[in-house]
């Protein structure tokens, strides 16, 4: 059995001896177990196929990069009608490891958007290429997905809904509320 995190992450760890110095090409595909795992933890109604093609290249230093791209076809509900919204996802990787101790210390919270994303740390001589496949999945999935031509309605007995239909602001509507006099 594989081991899988509380997160439902993918466990597609690969040893840094084992990665020759011309690179490692990898096509690896989420099975039945790992499939529902990453269902529930990202509260999908189904996914399925979840692949990932990528080459890691030795940097120097104890350096890797990690290139390639996820495939992954999800179905999630609709948030206004709760039906199945099915989506394509299609995504680069690309990413840096290096050894835990070369990382850089952490900053006073600047954030500077033109430089390289920060390193993935590579832990006990492996690099978690699954984790990095499923937080990318993560980030790529639809926040609110919605069927074609799906609307919330108004419902025109709400206070909001009065005057003729036009909204009234939040503290018209509370000052409405206080006690007269």
């Amino acid at each position: 059995m594989k081991k899988r995190s509380a997160m439902g992450e993918l466990v597609w760890d690969h040893a840094v001896q084992d990665i020759p110095e011309l690179g490692l090409s990898m096509e690896r595909a989420a099975d039945k177990g790992e499939l529902e795992a990453i269902a529930r933890a990202l509260d999908l109604i189904a996914c399925a196929p979840v692949t990932a093609r990528y080459t890691i290249t030795p940097n120097g230093l104890g350096r890797y990069r990690l290139k390639g791209r996820l495939y992954a076809r999800v179905e999630q509900a609709c948030v206004v009608t709760l039906e199945p919204v099915a989506s394509t996802i299609e995504e680069p990787i690309d990413v840096v490891f290096w050894p835990s101790e070369a990382l850089p210390a952490p900053t006073s919270g600047v954030v500077e958007l033109d430089e390289e994303a920060d390193p993935e740390p590579i832990r006990e001589g492996r690099l978690q290429v699954g984790r990095v496949v499923f937080e990318c999945l993560a980030a790529s999935i639809e926040p609110f997905p919605r069927t074609p031509g799906a609307a919330l309605e108004r419902n025109s007995s709400s206070p909001a809904g009065e005057a003729g239909g036009e909204a009234e602001s939040p503290f018209a509507v509370l000052a409405s509320l206080r006690p007269k006099g």
